[in-house]
């Protein structure tokens, strides 16, 4: 009885499982949901043929950095978002399949459909990111638009003008332009919050100021091609160059003027101090001009640097006035008279910038002392002590305030 048993419920489990195994598979797989999507659609073709193709572009900066003068670029890592509208793409919604208003695609699903050819216009080298998987993100949406999103790395073009330089402000723009659309199949338009930054996102040198945008759109010799541009605003932060520059040729200066309180006869010590500021100010221009791009027009740090040199040069001039002051000779007229008697031979000597030769005249008088004689010498200056000290001490006042005067106008004018 158990045997019989047993050998019924083996019957019942082979037919169950045999019919199990004809019965046909109805339901459908995501991939194969968007195979069946994809029947017959051309990804030449734009979306909507004979009409311009909507693209709504953002960009994220999530990192920003590698701003270079000499080279006139900057470098930036992006998540470049592109959002449009495809009706052949569009699906019902399949509660069946877990599939709702959108489908997340695969990161290589963009190379079956069509997507905008968005490239950068004032791009010098660009990158996508492949580590560890290809950073691309693609979502599909139930009426057919697309949200594309993919992380680049690029070194953009920009030209900055330094004529401010280190107190200065950039501009430097981003383009994305179409490479094969022209606007007649092709426009381009900006998200609701076209730029956004990391929020931990620190530039080392410039600090962002505002964005801006424009449309950059250019007609060339293919047709007029749609263009958008971002202006990234930067100012230089200056807390770097008054520490390193600034403030060391300042006291460089300063130091210069130390020579107006030292003694006129300390010769050695003046000279020293004149000669070594000058060398200083002379070596932190070059070292400073090693950094930079060379242009032809003058820059802020040049006219610093110039008028530094300036200052410390006129002060070692300075004691070159005050040196040749106390060494200043003077002439002075000496009359000697020799008694004598006889005749005797007087010669009367001219100043040294007389032309004139010596005067012989002779004592006919045998008795008669002769006549005094005339004779030229030079000395110091004994007036001359005083005009140097008093070369100091205006010096001690004017350079000060020279410079100080030169200060203020400087930052005034490049809104120090």
């Amino acid at each position: 009885m158990a045997v019989g048993k047993s050998l019924v419920f083996f019957i019942i489990f082979l037919v169950h499982n045999t019919e199990a195994a004809v019965q046909p598979r109805m339901e459908l797989t995501i991939t194969e949901f968007l195979d069946k999507v994809l029947v017959g659609y051309d990804r030449l073709q734009p979306p909507r043929k004979g009409q311009s193709t909507r693209v709504q572009l953002g960009v994220y900066v999530n990192s920003f950095y590698s701003i270079r003068e000499q080279t006139m670029d900057y470098s930036v890592s992006i998540y470049l978002r592109q959002s449009w509208a495809d009706p052949r793409l569009a699906f019902a919604p399949n509660a069946s399949l877990g599939i709702g208003t959108m489908i997340k695609l695969d990161n290589t699903f963009y190379q079956r459909i069509w997507i905008p050819d968005v490239y950068f216009r004032n791009e010098k080298k660009a990158s996508f990111h492949t580590v560890t998987i290809h950073n691309r993100l693609m979502y599909l949406y139930s009426n057919g638009t697309v949200w594309y999103v993919t992380k680049i790395t690029a070194t953009l073009d920009c030209h900055m003008n330094l004529k401010d330089y280190p107190l200065d402000k950039q501009i430097c723009p981003m383009m994305l332009e179409s490479f094969g659309n022209t606007m007649d199949t092709l426009h381009f338009e900006w998200m609701t919050n076209a730029v956004e930054k990391d929020p931990s996102l620190r530039l080392p040198e410039y600090r962002f100021d505002q964005t801006d945008f424009q449309d950059c759109s250019q007609n060339y010799t293919a047709g007029a091609f749609p263009c958008l541009n971002i202006d990234f605003h930067l100012t230089r932060n200056r807390e770097y160059y008054i520490m390193q520059i600034y403030l060391p040729s300042g006291l460089i200066v300063i130091m210069s003027w130390v020579s107006f309180w030292i003694h006129i006869d300390a010769v050695p010590a003046r000279v020293t101090i004149g000669l070594v500021t000058v060398l200083t100010i002379t070596t932190q221009t070059t070292a400073a001009r090693e950094s930079q791009p060379r242009v032809s027009y003058i820059k802020a740090i040049d006219v610093w640097f110039a008028m530094c040199l300036i200052i410390v040069f006129a002060s070692l001039i300075e004691y070159s006035l005050v040196n040749n002051f106390t060494r200043r000779q003077v002439p002075k007229l000496k009359r000697v008279t020799t008694p004598a008697r006889g005749r005797k031979m007087i010669i009367t000597m001219p100043c040294p910038s007389a032309k004139e030769k010596p005067q012989i005249s002779m004592c006919e008088e045998l008795d008669e002392a002769c006549p005094s004689t005339s004779k030229e010498e030079t000395v110091k200056d004994p007036n001359g002590r005083e005009k140097a000290r008093k070369v100091d001490k205006i010096s001690r006042v004017l350079f000060p305030m020279c410079f100080t005067i030169f200060s203020l106008i400087y930052s005034c004018y490049y809104g120090f």
